[in-house]
């Protein structure tokens, strides 16, 4: 398992939890309406900086490096 911050692009990996975020509940609540819930696939696209673009449920989502550090995730 690792954080999503490190795992490489273009590799299928399963959420295997969320860590709590500090900033909000409402974060919170925003990024499962996005499909990033346990058990959900995802994959990294792209890497600038940190910052990610991932695919996850058929679309394209951006996510800053401070809430991927809180994704961890396992190998499918």
């Amino acid at each position: 398992m690792l954080s999503l911050v490190m795992a490489p692009k273009d590799v299928y990996f399963k959420i295997f939890k969320i860590k709590p975020l500090k900033s909000s509940a409402m974060t919170e609540s925003h990024l499962s309406n996005l499909g990033f819930i346990k058990g959900a696939v995802i994959k990294v696209v792209n890497e600038n900086d940190g910052n990610l673009i991932v695919s996850i449920k058929d679309s394209r989502v951006a996510i800053g490096k401070d809430i991927a550090k809180k994704i961890i995730v396992e190998e499918m």
